[in-house]
């Protein structure tokens, strides 16, 4: 048989919307008091409609539950533990394909919930932004100090982990500090420009335009280019991955294809299923998890629908684009966070990725790694580690 490369599919898991911070530009803001939570028979079925989804396909696939709030670890550790034995053993046939991460703020950590963390989840998220003071809690106070300690404690347990950073007005003047504290201490770590709110005005005072983010991420890049070990940032890898791409000779083009593929469902409390862009549109929901086999929802009336938007949206900003084929257009189709712009028409305009791309190439040239005559690469890729430490993928 052909060697075929595995996909990969997240499903975001709203377990619960309870949580034990305040946290000033969440989009689940008014429902942080709700505690609701999802039934571990719900789950059950879930994984049911799911796994019989999968199971029917004949390329690898990997399945990973992103367990998502709220605070996850608000959960008695016992609702994991119980969930992730039912978990087994219903996908028993693709047992060793499933994962399951945590995205936690990381504020409640004993020992049970250690445990958790180091022998049951399969990767970890730390939520943190390091300056701005936005992650509160119900009264008020800044929860960093807790955060701060309860990191070192996981370094401390050789817990692997990464963290995501919010990228806002208040902490964009700290990008350097940022990339300092996680490359110090050696974490990989994500930065997420802010995105959509709960209501509206939500963001006054801290909200940031397209060309901060780009001028935020160019200098992530710098740090990481004039770094001899720098740590794993995301998205700046999948940046000079995607440039890496554009200059490599007969390279097969990449195209997102949301007809063929979806790689990332988000499941609500309630069980309704939604694709990243589109999430708690009522009139994009694909249907209820809990209720209905994941192969009717994906061929269902609101995934379509969502397919078209995502269409829509990458032939006004991609297929003109010189980049297309290397960044597949993901970003315009599913990371609809207010940067990449939509008009009245629907008709899309990429700004952040486009700068990023443009930069990354325009600084790789200046530094010899692109030679701007041949237009070639002056490494080899058994010498990307030494060369680009981070380039090291594509060896």
């Amino acid at each position: 048989m052909a060697f075929q490369k595995k996909k990969s599919v997240q499903f975001v898991i709203k377990s619960s919307k309870f949580c034990n911070l305040r946290c000033r530009y969440c989009y689940e803001y008014a429902e942080l008091g709700n505690r609701d939570a999802i039934p571990l028979e719900q789950l059950d079925q879930m994984y049911k409609n799911i796994a019989s989804y999968y199971s029917k396909l004949e390329q690898p696939i990997d399945i990973q539950f992103i367990w998502h709030g709220g605070e996850p670890l608000l959960h008695q550790p016992s609702y994991y533990w119980q969930t992730f034995d039912r978990q087994q053993q219903i996908f028993e046939p693709l047992v060793g394909s499933v994962t399951n991460t945590a995205q936690t703020n990381l504020t409640v950590l004993n020992e049970e919930r250690l445990r958790l963390l180091k022998e049951g989840f399969d990767a970890i998220g730390v939520s943190v932004d390091l300056f701005g003071g936005l992650r509160t809690n119900r009264s008020g106070v800044d929860s960093q100090p807790t955060v701060l300690a309860n990191i070192e404690r996981l370094l401390a347990e050789k817990i692997s982990f990464g963290c995501i950073t919010v990228l806002t007005k208040l902490n964009l003047p700290y990008i350097k500090d940022i990339y300092n504290f996680y490359d110090t201490r050696r974490i990989s770590f994500r930065i997420l420009p802010l995105f959509s709110g709960a209501f509206e005005e939500q963001h006054q005072g801290y909200k940031i335009n397209a060309d901060e983010v780009v001028s935020a991420l160019c200098t992530l890049f710098d740090l990481w280019l004039s770094s001899k070990n720098p740590v794993k940032i995301e998205p700046i890898i999948g940046y000079i991955q995607q440039i890496i791409h554009y200059y490599t000779p007969k390279v097969k083009p990449n195209y997102y294809n949301k007809r063929e593929w979806e790689s990332i469902y988000m499941v609500n409390v309630n069980g309704d299923v939604y694709s990243y862009a589109d999430a708690y549109n009522v009139d994009f929901c694909h249907g209820n998890l809990f209720t209905t086999p994941l192969e009717q929802l994906v061929s269902g009336d609101g995934h379509q629908k969502a397919i078209a938007a995502a269409e829509r949206r990458m032939a006004s900003a991609c297929h003109s684009c010189s980049y297309f084929g290397s960044c597949s257009g993901y970003p315009v189709a599913e990371e609809s966070v207010g940067y990449n712009h939509t008009d009245e028409k629907g008709n899309a305009y990429c700004l952040v990725e486009k700068g990023i791309l443009q930069y990354i190439e325009r600084r790789f040239k200046q530094v010899g790694i692109i030679n701007p005559i041949t237009n070639r690469f002056n490494i080899k890729p058994k010498d990307s580690l030494e060369s680009i430490p981070s380039l090291s993928s594509i060896a």
